[in-house]
């Protein structure tokens, strides 16, 4: 009996040391308090979010260049694409992989789907605010962006608003989005950041 107790006691603290600090952190990674709690564009789609994580980070280079990258590394379709479809390697892939500068993204536009086909452009306002929204089966999710001009900078603010539907399904797919979009998104800021300030 004396290790099952131990087991459970150990996954018991795990949980909550996740619950009580690792999850506040990385729901508000380099946001700040104001940045946490202001509406941002598209908040409104997903008026009761169960999941909601605002992510933030400086770049060093003009809100025109920063979205540039925030598109390039976010998926877009190239000219052509079918709605629904997964385009291929664009300009941009191929240029990289010759060694040369990446050309700008095509423009983009409501209705526009997104790498994968489950994200979909529903508002954009460059070079100030991008809101994708994916509503499946099992929830639906915002992506919110938005550039703050700083002087000479960006403040690049993320928004993730998940709603599950009221099924084991729904629940599951909040809970697994939980623990794995920080990973992925805080990946994808440090890109772009990257990016832009190299591209200046």
């Amino acid at each position: 009996m004396f290790l099952p107790r131990r087991v459970f006691r150990l996954a018991a603290g795990a949980a909550a040391g996740y619950l009580l600090a690792v999850r506040p952190w990385h729901l508000r990674w380099g946001a700040t308090d104001r940045e946490v709690h202001e509406d941002l564009p598209g908040d409104d789609i997903v008026p009761l979010p169960q999941l909601q994580a605002t992510r933030a980070v400086t770049v060093d280079a003009p809100p025109p260049v920063v979205w540039a990258w925030v598109v390039r590394l976010g998926g877009y379709p190239g000219p052509g694409t079918r709605p629904g479809a997964r385009p291929g390697p664009g300009p941009d892939a191929r240029a990289e992989a010759a060694g040369e500068p990446a050309q700008p993204p095509h423009d983009l536009k409501p209705g526009d789907v997104m790498d994968g086909g489950s994200f979909v452009v529903e508002r954009i306002e460059p070079p100030h605010s991008l809101v994708l929204a994916d509503r499946g089966a099992d929830a639906t999710t915002t992506c919110s962006i938005a550039l703050r001009d700083t002087g000479g900078g960006t403040r690049l603010i993320y928004r993730l608003r998940m709603r599950g539907e009221p099924t084991v399904r729904g629940a599951a797919h909040v809970a697994m989005t939980d623990v794995g979009d920080f990973v992925a998104m805080r990946r994808q800021l440090l890109a772009v950041k990257t990016g832009a300030e190299s591209a200046r």
